[in-house]
């Protein structure tokens, strides 16, 4: 199957291949605010809910076997350019809606269009509200929550598709205004910097619509992080904890712990600074929530992150989690980090994910935040032996560990001489995603390892990018 795909793949290429002579570098946002004066004041930056909501995905169609995929908004702004779109969509009076069936919306990556995809399932009212829509229409009513939102970009077409993963919503709108973006994805096409993407349903003929690349024109730049309080002095402490509970350190008490772990209480707030680069803050219920509501409580969420410290570039809402304590309603929320555009995967088993918070509508009952610092150091040029491989060369080199991680996931044992089918193991792969992965072992200088990751069931494998080796797995 995997010698079939790259005979496929090098027919389908070897015309458009001549003309990718310049490399492509991913370009470099900034992604990280610093926290401390002395740095960069970060104090009252905004943190808005539309900072929260957006893809994690953006996958680009010119036609059939002809795709691309990148992870953030940055170089294209593609989700910033189609907001005013999708702001008429969702408050549109003069929609057509109807039900499309999952065989026939699985060939509409075939024709020219752009895929927006988020990290999980979003409450499609929140989705409106973050775009700014005043009074959402019955797309909010027929499809409560939303994972991907198709926009069809052929000529004379105006319609999209909103898809919770089951349930898929044809939305015709005769207003829409498609033109900048099909000339955006026209320009984006003709300059031909990008790199290949094929579903796996296309490429290995098997029913999965996962996308992988055969070949990476693009180099992940190398990355060192720090441990941002691990490394605070004395007065940097002082300057954070002032900022964070509003008041002079004279009136906040301090706890020094044996392992260095600093707990700071005003009232009843807690604020701890932990060795392992952590911060929690902890403030108990004040009151009984009987009711929770998702939009008070992201709006909550969103302005006590604006006044904390450490407000990012490249946060985003990750999960949304009902939770209940003492009787009392809540949320908790979940937030992840791009480094460069590339989200980062955590080693630190102590550590859970970047930013985690429990809110309870107008109450932030608990708030943790691990703090890995991009240290900006210049950026060398990958030595040519070290080039990124393309998520096929992964599963290539890896399908073997992959059939047995299956196997044992699925309890399967095979009878002597049986072989398993690895069409069958291809079709459970969720999701290949480029990330880096943070092993979280220096405080200083800890350098970022670029991987694949595969996520099969619950489980998630991270390979090294440069030889295809395991790096990380969690099940």
């Amino acid at each position: 199957m995997m010698e079939r795909f790259k005979t496929f793949i090098l027919m389908s290429l070897v015309c458009i291949s001549l003309v990718f002579t310049k490399r492509l570098w991913i370009e470099l946002p900034n992604e990280m605010i610093n926290i401390f004066n002395n740095k960069k004041e970060v104090y009252g930056v905004s943190y808005l809910l539309s900072d929260m909501i957006v893809p994690n995905k953006y996958l680009l169609n010119f036609g059939y076997k002809n795709h691309t995929l990148f992870y953030d908004d940055y170089k294209h702004r593609l989700w910033t350019n189609s907001r005013n779109v999708l702001n008429n969509i969702l408050g549109s009076k003069s929609i057509e809606i109807s039900e499309l069936p999952n065989d026939e919306f699985s060939t509409y990556n075939g024709k020219r269009s752009l895929v927006f995809y988020f990290p999980e399932k979003v409450n499609t009212y929140i989705l409106a509200k973050s775009l700014d829509v005043k009074d959402p229409n019955l797309i909010v009513d027929n499809l409560p929550s939303v994972k991907s939102i198709y926009i069809s970009l052929v000529d004379k077409d105006s319609f999209c598709v909103f898809s919770d993963g089951e349930k898929n919503l044809l939305i015709y709108d005769k207003s829409m205004d498609l033109d900048n973006l099909k000339k955006q994805i026209n320009s984006i096409k003709e300059n031909r910097n990008y790199n290949n993407y094929f579903s796996m349903k296309e490429a290995l003929e098997v029913n999965n619509d996962t996308y992988i690349s055969y070949e990476m024109k693009s180099t992940l730049p190398t990355i060192h992080v720090e441990n941002e309080i691990r490394n605070l002095d004395e007065e940097e402490k002082k300057e954070l904890v002032e900022k964070f509970f509003n008041k002079n350190i004279d009136y906040i008490r301090e706890i020094v712990e044996s392992n260095g772990s600093t707990i700071y209480i005003y009232n009843q707030k807690v604020l701890k600074l932990n060795i392992n680069g952590s911060l929690e803050y902890f403030h108990p219920l004040e009151e009984l929530v009987r009711k929770r509501n998702l939009y008070q409580s992201l709006t909550t969420a969103s302005e006590f992150i604006s006044k904390s410290p450490g407000v990012p570039k490249g946060m985003y809402l990750a999960k949304v989690e009902e939770i209940e304590v003492d009787n009392n309603l809540g949320y908790n929320l979940t937030f992840r980090y791009r480094v460069k555009g590339i989200p980062i995967i955590l080693g630190n088993e102590e550590v859970t994910d970047f930013v985690q918070i429990e809110v309870f509508n107008d109450h932030i009952r608990s708030y943790k935040h691990f703090i890995r610092k991009d240290m900006n150091k210049s950026v060398e040029s990958v030595p040519e032996a070290k080039r990124n491989l393309a998520s096929f060369d992964i599963l290539d080199m890896n399908i073997d560990f992959i059939v047995e991680k299956y196997l044992e996931k699925n309890d399967i044992q095979l009878l002597e001489g049986e072989e398993p089918v690895q069409a069958e193991v291809l079709e459970t792969i969720n999701d290949i995603t480029l990330s880096y992965f943070d092993p979280c072992l220096k405080d200083i200088e800890d350098e970022l390892i670029p991987v694949w990751v595969i996520r099969m069931g619950d489980g998630l494998y991270a390979f090294n990018v440069y030889d295809g080796s395991l790096v990380y797995e969690k099940n």
